[in-house]
């Protein structure tokens, strides 16, 4: 039995949660909610980083960061494939998810930013993140074509854009990309990103 240690609002461990549903091994999976802000032991005892996500394996191997976990799960739990098997789809894949990581940590950058005091914060800091997430989501909608399934580019824009309306919904990314916006809403459907949804 696996054990994911995870917050429900981080899109970190909702990437993990998700490609654990895809590949049908949740059912293997123990799920320990935590508040890593909280510094649980339970969860300090696995990773001194306090970071979720953490997969405990069934060996009792403790991983950390999503990327380093879906590689894991890749490798060691192929079927069904998260990353196309030949080049160049295989790179592209790669890049598209490396994009949307990047989504996710602006958007998080700016919510740290947000809960600073208010004399403390950077306007400039705030915008130029901002001025970054429209430009990947523009650059996704106008050049990115998800590859058949739903593979690892797909679950990381899939969360990046979920945590973009969870944390920053006044911010009009889908009038940026109404291509990207009609992609979102008609992956929203699969019962992997339906379970992993954040509280609203």
């Amino acid at each position: 039995m696996m054990k994911l240690f995870l917050s429900p609002t981080s899109p970190f461990a909702r990437k993990v949660k998700v490609a654990l549903i895809e590949k049908n091994l949740y059912p293997e999976v123990e799920e320990i909610r935590v508040d890593p802000w909280s510094s649980p032991a339970e969860l300090i005892r696995v990773n001194p980083l306090c970071q979720v996500p953490t997969l405990v394996t069934s060996e009792g191997l403790a991983l950390a960061n999503s990327d380093s976990i879906l590689a894991w799960l890749e490798h060691h739990c192929p079927r069904p494939a998260l990353l196309p098997a030949g080049d160049p789809e295989r790179g592209r894949s790669l890049a598209i998810a490396a994009q949307a990581q990047g989504l996710i940590q602006y958007t998080v950058d700016i919510v740290l930013e947000r809960r600073r005091p208010t004399s403390q914060r950077s306007v400039t800091f705030v915008d130029r993140r901002m001025a970054a997430i429209l430009r990947v989501v523009t650059a996704l909608g106008g050049e990115w074509m998800p590859l058949p399934g739903f593979g690892i580019d797909g679950i990381g824009v899939a969360c990046a854009l979920g945590y973009l309306d969870l944390r920053l919904p006044e911010y009009p990314w889908r009038e940026a990309s109404p291509t990207l916006a009609h992609w979102f809403t008609a992956v929203a459907s699969r019962p992997s990103l339906k379970a992993s949804a954040p509280p609203t």
